[in-house]
């Protein structure tokens, strides 16, 4: 019986740190980081503050690489409410889109929210930390390629 509680409570340790270590603050992105990895991969970035003059007080960086396969959008933007605002708009607009098939997954933790989606050979995926999103669309087949260079995004 001593061996059971004290299984019991190993697991119940475990499990505990690693909710708690997945659901930590995290750093927001940084718009060098983006740039240097666009950058190495020989993207062509985008500025698309000139471009959107209505909005664009509400912005410090929004940068955009488009490819014939993917588009990735990286903003960062004056308050953490407005990044929230982009991405629920931006989850809602990709929820809109999706086909009867499809998986997601989904993250809302202290201070940063995930939504990703694979539906009709399309992969959407939004990050959010603190005041700065990532937004990538793709084809399907270049999910791994993205998810790669996401990961060399999210600190």
């Amino acid at each position: 019986m001593k061996f059971v509680k004290s299984s019991v409570v190993v697991v119940l340790l475990a499990v505990i740190s690693i909710f708690v270590s997945g659901c930590g603050a995290r750093e927001p992105m940084d718009v060098n980081v983006f740039r240097s990895v666009m950058e190495a991969e020989n993207y062509e970035i985008t500025d698309f503050l000139p471009r959107q003059a209505e909005n664009a007080e509400l912005f410090r960086n929004h940068l955009i690489v488009t490819t014939e396969n993917y588009e990735i959008t990286f903003a960062e933007l004056i308050e953490d409410a407005y990044a929230r605002n982009v991405f629920n708009g931006v989850r809602a607009q990709v929820e809109n889109n999706r086909g009867s098939v499809h998986t997601s997954t989904t993250v809302n933790a202290v201070n940063h929210n995930m939504f990703e989606q694979t539906s009709g050979g399309v992969f959407a995926h939004i990050y959010r930390v603190d005041n700065t999103v990532l937004y990538v669309i793709a084809d399907s087949e270049y999910r791994s390629h993205v998810r790669e260079l996401i990961g060399r995004i999210v600190p």
